[in-house]
C-alpha cells in the first residue's frame, strides 16, 4: 500500500465516512499538490466506494473514479487551468442542484481553491452553506491564506500528510527521472512531490546544489562576496531553486542541533559551523528575500544581501 492511501485510510476522514458523518464541504490544505490530487481521490473513491474496506479500489464505482470516468465526480477547473472563472463557478451551482445520474451522490472537487478570488468565492459560499442533499465539496489548496474566512467557516480543514520518500520516489521514476538524480531530488524536496519533479526534470539542478553548498561550507569573508556574487549573478534563472534548497539544508540543520538524527552529510557540517539562532536567522531572511524576488526588486541587490546576511549570521551569532 503507498503512503497516500495509507494516510487516507488511517485518517479520522474515512472513519468518519464509514460511519455516515462526513461534512458535506471539506477544505483539504497542503503544499503538494500531488498529495492532495491523491488524498482526494481516495477521498471520493471512500465517498462512492460500494466494498466496506473503504475505499476498496475493486468495486464498479472505485474503478470508475481509478478511471476518470465517473459521472457524479465532478472536477472544476479542469487540471491545466489556474482556477474557476465565472462561468464556471455558475455552472458548478446548477450541476450541484440537479440529481445525479447514477450513483445516489454528487460530489464536485474544487481544485486550485486558494487561487479563486474573493467575489467567485462569495459567489460559492451560499451553495456551501445550504448544500443540496448528498451533495460533497472538496476544496484542494496549497496554502489557505486567501481564502475567505467565511469559506473555511463552512469547510472542515484538513490538513493533508506529506508521503513518503518512497512514493515519491517511484512516480519520479514513472516520469522517467533517472536514479541519480532522483536521489538527489529526493534528498532537498521535503517530502513534497512537485518540488522533487521540478528539481529532477531542471537540467541545472545538480549545479544549484553545489552552489549551495560551497556557500555554506566555504563563504566566511567578505574578500569573498565578489567572487561569489559574480557567480550568483548568472544564476538569475535558477536563484529561486538555491534558496529553496538552502532553505531545506539550513531546516535539517536546525533539527540536528534540536537532537534529531538525520543522515545528512552537508546538514551536519552546517550544523557544526552555524548555531541555532544563526539558522533561524538565515530562514527568516531568506523568506524575506524570496518576497522581494516576487516583487522584482533588483535582482543584484538581492543576491548582495544574501550573501551578506550568511556573513553577518556568521559573526553575531558565532557557535
Amino acid at each position: 500500500m503507498n503512503s497516500s492511501l495509507q494516510n487516507f485510510k488511517e485518517s479520522p476522514v474515512n472513519k468518519d465516512i464509514k460511519q455516515n458523518k462526513l461534512s458535506h464541504s471539506l477544505l483539504l490544505i497542503s503544499p503538494d499538490n500531488y498529495a492532495l490530487e491523491n488524498y482526494a481521490k481516495y477521498l471520493v473513491m471512500s465517498l462512492m466506494c460500494l466494498g466496506i474496506d473503504k475505499p476498496c479500489g475493486e468495486c464498479s464505482e472505485c474503478k470508475k473514479i481509478l478511471h476518470g470516468n465517473n459521472v457524479d465526480v465532478l472536477y472544476y477547473p479542469q487540471k491545466d487551468a489556474k482556477s474557476l472563472n465565472s462561468a464556471e463557478i455558475s455552472d458548478l451551482i446548477d450541476n450541484a442542484f440537479s440529481a445525479p445520474y447514477e450513483a445516489d451522490k454528487k460530489i464536485f472537487v474544487i481544485r486550485n481553491a486558494n487561487g479563486i478570488d474573493a467575489s467567485m468565492q462569495n459567489k460559492l459560499l451560499k451553495t456551501l452553506e445550504e448544500p443540496p442533499h448528498n451533495t460533497y465539496f472538496i476544496l484542494l489548496a496549497t496554502m489557505d491564506n486567501n481564502i475567505l474566512p467565511t469559506i473555511k467557516s463552512r469547510c472542515r480543514i484538513v490538513r493533508v500528510p506529506a508521503i513518503s520518500l518512497d512514493e515519491i520516489k517511484q512516480e519520479l521514476i514513472h516520469k522517467g527521472v533517472d536514479e541519480g538524480t532522483a536521489k538527489l531530488a529526493l534528498k532537498y524536496c521535503d517530502n513534497n512531490c512537485d518540488l522533487a519533479l521540478k528539481y529532477a526534470t531542471n537540467p541545472n539542478f545538480a549545479q544549484n546544489v553545489a552552489m549551495v553548498e560551497d556557500l555554506l561550507k566555504n563563504f566566511r569573508k567578505s574578500w569573498q562576496m565578489l567572487d561569489y556574487s559574480a557567480k550568483l549573478y548568472k544564476l538569475n534563472e535558477n536563484f529561486e531553486d538555491i534558496i529553496e534548497i538552502f532553505l531545506s539544508v539550513c531546516s535539517r540543520a536546525v533539527a540536528l542541533l534540536c537532537g534529531k538524527k538525520i543522515d545528512d552529510n552537508v546538514a551536519r557540517n552546517v550544523a557544526e559551523n552555524f548555531s541555532v539562532d544563526a539558522l533561524v536567522n538565515l530562514v527568516k531572511g531568506c523568506n524575506t528575500l524570496i518576497e522581494k524576488r516576487k516583487r522584482n526588486c533588483n535582482y543584484n541587490s538581492i543576491v548582495d544581501s544574501f550573501l551578506f546576511m550568511i556573513l553577518e549570521v556568521r559573526h553575531k551569532w558565532p557557535i
